[in-house]
């Protein structure tokens, strides 16, 4: 059978059932009598294992197939698995992700599961009787079960099928299953081997079933052997015993019908679609500016409903591409257990708000930034425990990833209790490396310190690491965030800790944004990012050391000209403000005209673009013209040495 048509299909949900493992295997680790965890672990690696199988890839199949034998080790024990046995299985994870990569990339696995595959058997002690009856169902049964003869005595009728699969099955549980529910559909299952609960384990060949029904051993057998693989079918009619029923605990039955409620689609395809909803609304701005002149009977009605048709197909539109950042959340389990094992570290996780849903393109643009602050965060933030109880505080450092909507934002927060950020090693380092004078370090302030972090090549460790040090992380993670038009910034409290948090839009797509003119040129502001608008003639305008300031009611801000900022001669004419904020300042742009509100649909800037004022992006406006983005966060963020020398 070819079964490329699947690969990708294969290769998605690979990773999905990786990084729940992974975060799984952590989590079981932390708390070994976690039934549920372990449940899931063992459902998981049986999945890995039929669908490897099903593909034709042997090294992931014969790895995930002894990992489940590790796996079923847990099911009998509450006391966990060593560290070490940990170990090796999350090496097998990385191995079938490196497998997957290859995969990927030309169709081929590349894996010799051979070492890791004796590893994981020195981990496995002899099956238990109980656990060989689960991986090879009716070949280990032996005699009546309870059940059955409690169900006899009290006078039913119990057919015994037991079907055999053929021995080119590739899953066997699958197959069992699908036994099981075929025998449902005819009757009350009151026993099977392998039992319901233990289908997901299941190895074998044999499938015993007895089932409550009046109905012919013919009828049964053709059940059964309909189902796909199953090679041979033998049926018994067992008659009722003719003896008071002993008193038996009820026996559970399980539905066997299950319905899809979702739909796996390519991520072009909603790209497609966020693409083609934009054109719709660029198109309805455009029909709705038309429509305000015409005299037509009943058109103000029609373009009213239409508004709302695609008002709520815009919204159903853009939840279909909000995804939880539960997806970049799973990932950080493992990666802070390594590394505080790496670094000889005690860290206790908390991780909040992973229901919390964003675009699908902001969320993948979220993953290296997060893992950039957590690498920082364990490797300069949190001191070993004995320098923490020296310090009174707990051995094991804290960290909290947290995430909340906040208006058209979502806000990250990455907080720990370590020690800090320290002003005076920032001052040493930005002295030795030519950021600042002797003069300028002096009594250099925590915030300031904080805004060199986020310099070019800026790294406080004298030799680079393979965790941190090599003066790229803050400097990488404020320009991909920046990418996506969002934001991130820094607090801290030397000897207490540090708080880093990272504001997203929503979506990138469509964003409603004030319209305005400035240099001869039409801009767009998010309205999310705008205090208000004002008549510069209502309000004083001062000047404070060579720049005016507006002051608006009690507050003082700097006045800047729009056009001048982007990058054109000065306006003459400027009759309004815009008052903007980031994330801790507002400034007032001066323009010479409000053009309006309108849901913009948005375009990236070519970098080198980007690069020159400060812009985010741009959109097509519904008479062609172009509307260019401003970046408020780039207007109202000095940059570190600008701050530095203001400071000083």
């Amino acid at each position: 059978m070819d079964t490329s048509q699947y690969t990708q299909m294969f290769l998605a949900e690979c990773r999905e059932h990786l990084q729940e493992l992974n975060l799984a295997v952590v989590r079981v680790e932390e708390q070994p009598d976690d039934g549920a965890t372990v449940d899931q672990i063992f459902r998981i690696a049986h999945s890995l294992k039929g669908m490897s199988a099903t593909m034709g890839f042997a090294g992931m199949a014969a790895l995930t197939h002894e990992m489940e034998d590790v796996f079923e080790l847990l099911r009998k024990r509450t006391d966990g698995l060593s560290r070490d046995a940990v170990d090796v299985l999350l090496e097998c994870l990385d191995a079938l992700s490196a497998a997957l990569d290859g995969i990927e990339a030309d169709g081929v696995e590349r894996m010799d599961p051979a070492a890791l595959v004796d590893r994981l058997q020195g981990l496995v002690r002899e099956r238990t009787p109980d656990q060989a009856v689960a991986r090879r169902g009716g070949e280990a049964t032996i005699g009546t079960p309870e059940p059955v003869a409690g169900a006899m005595a009290a006078g039913q009728a119990v057919l015994h099928a037991r079907a055999t699969l053929d021995h080119e099955t590739l899953m066997p549980a699958v197959r069992a299953y699908m036994v099981l529910a075929a025998a449902a559909d005819l009757g009350t299952i009151v026993a099977s081997a392998p039992e319901a609960e233990d289908i997901e384990a299941f190895d074998g060949r044999v499938i015993d079933v007895w089932v409550a029904a009046e109905v012919e051993t013919e009828a049964l057998r053709a059940a059964l052997a309909a189902v796909p693989d199953v090679a041979a079918v033998e049926v018994q009619d067992d008659r009722p015993i003719e003896e008071a029923a002993p008193k038996l605990a009820p026996v559970a039955t399980l539905d066997y019908s299950r319905t899809t409620t979702t739909v796996r689609v390519d991520a072009e395809r909603l790209d497609q679609l966020m693409h083609l909803m934009g054109e719709l609304v660029v198109q309805r701005t455009r029909v709705e500016a038309l429509s305000a002149d015409a005299e037509v009977p009943g058109l103000n009605r029609a373009m009213q409903e239409l508004t709302r048709c695609s008002q709520s197909l815009q919204a159903i539109v853009m939840q279909v591409r909000m995804i939880p950042v539960e997806a970049v959340f799973l990932r950080l389990p493992r990666l802070v257990r390594d590394l505080a094992a790496k670094l000889g570290k005690e860290v206790e996780l908390e991780l909040v708000g992973q229901d919390t849903e964003l675009d699908r393109t902001v969320v993948d643009a979220l993953g290296d930034p997060l893992v950039h602050l957590v690498r920082n965060a364990l490797d300069h933030g949190f001191e070993t425990p004995a320098e923490r109880e020296a310090a009174g505080k707990p051995a094991a450092g804290a960290l909290r990833i947290s995430a909340r909507h906040s208006g058209g934002n979502v806000v990250i927060s990455v907080a720990d209790d370590g020690r800090g950020v320290d002003p005076a090693v920032v001052a040493a380092t930005a002295v030795r490396r030519g950021l600042l004078t002797p003069e300028q370090a002096e009594g250099l302030e925590p915030a300031r310190a904080i805004d060199l972090l986020f310099a070019s090549g800026f790294s406080t460790r004298e030799a680079a690491s393979d965790v941190s040090g090599r003066g790229v992380g803050m400097d990488a993670v404020r320009a991909k965030v920046r990418e996506v038009g969002g934001e991130v910034w820094m607090t801290s409290e030397p000897g207490q800790g540090t708080v880093a948090q990272i504001r997203l839009p929503l979506t990138l797509a469509i964003m409603p944004a004030l319209l305005v003119r400035a240099g001869g040129r039409t801009y767009g502001i998010a309205l999310d990012r705008i205090d208000r608008s004002i008549m510069l003639e209502d309000h004083p305008v001062r000047s404070a050391a060579g720049q005016r300031m507006l002051v608006v009611g009690d507050a003082v801000m700097p006045l800047h000209d729009a056009a001048t900022v982007l990058g054109h001669p000065a306006d003459e004419d400027c009759e309004f403000a815009v008052v903007v904020h980031g994330h801790d300042r507002r400034v007032a742009l001066a323009v010479s005209e409000l053009v309006g509100q309108h849901e913009l649909v948005t375009r990236p800037l070519p970098a080198d673009v980007a690069e020159l004022a400060p812009l985010s992006g741009a959109a097509v406006l519904p008479d062609g013209d172009i509307a260019l983005l401003v970046d408020c966060d780039a207007l109202t963020t000095d940059s570190p040495a600008a701050a530095l020398a203001r400071a000083a």
